[in-house]
């Protein structure tokens, strides 16, 4: 739901289509692997036990995304963390949970069944859904509000999925369980895994990956109100 700009001479050309903004766009930014002194997302779902874990980051100037895909034969996740990492950037948290979910590709063909969102331990918002063969929830996270931003958006922010292959919906206290083992921290790499993604993250079909990514959430801001870019989720 990428926000649109229309300039009034290029509507009145061409009508309204997306139109590159100075300042955050990925200019110079690059989807690469992931050392492992650089891993910031951790999961230690008991399904993902003793499996490697596709990483891919994108930075620029003014944000960075990191990508995880834990994979086993009968459990797969999605992970993304960003942070703004710029002076006077934010990141724009226009994120609802059924349009995220819907919008990995693991997810976007498949029946879905919602059930109830809830939040966990204060701070992440959980939505359980079923597939034809699949008990999942996704979820979502914000923190870390950026200095002076009157709108008093986050620096960092975590989402994503997780699906295990089983027919009964999952039960609250195993969602709790599951969500209580995901972890951002700047000293995962000691715990996990880091291989290349097995091809682009970005296309729009196949078993893994978002046609949004990189998502491009950061959003400069002054002190004193006037934001001059937006990008939005």
């Amino acid at each position: 739901m990428k926000r649109i700009f229309c300039i009034a001479v290029f509507a009145a050309l061409f009508g309204c289509k997306q139109i590159p903004i100075p300042g955050l766009s990925n200019s110079g930014g690059d989807v690469e692997p992931v050392p492992l002194s650089d891993v910031r997302i951790l999961f230690e779902a008991p399904a993902f036990a003793g499996q490697q874990v596709s990483r891919a980051k994108f930075t620029d100037t003014w944000q960075r995304e990191e990508y995880a895909l834990f994979r086993s034969p009968r459990a797969q996740a999605e992970i993304v963390y960003l942070a703004a990492t710029a002076r006077e950037t934010s990141l724009e948290t226009d994120v609802k949970l059924k349009t995220m979910i819907r919008r990995w590709n693991f997810n976007g063909q498949a029946g879905i069944t919602w059930g109830e969102e809830f939040e966990a331990f204060g701070r992440v918002l959980v939505l359980p859904y079923l597939r034809p063969d699949h008990a999942c929830f996704g979820f979502s996270a914000e923190w870390a509000p950026a200095l002076d931003d009157p709108e008093s958006n986050p620096s960092k922010m975590l989402f994503g999925y997780y699906c295990e292959l089983v027919a009964a919906p999952l039960t609250r206290a195993r969602v709790n369980a599951l969500v209580d083992s995901i972890e951002v921290s700047r000293f995962a790499g000691g715990n996990t895994t880091s291989v290349p993604v097995p091809g682009p993250i970005g296309k729009g079909e196949g078993s893994f990956g978002n046609s949004g990514y990189p998502f491009l959430l950061a959003r400069g801001y002054t002190s004193e109100g006037r934001s001059f870019v937006d990008r939005t989720y």
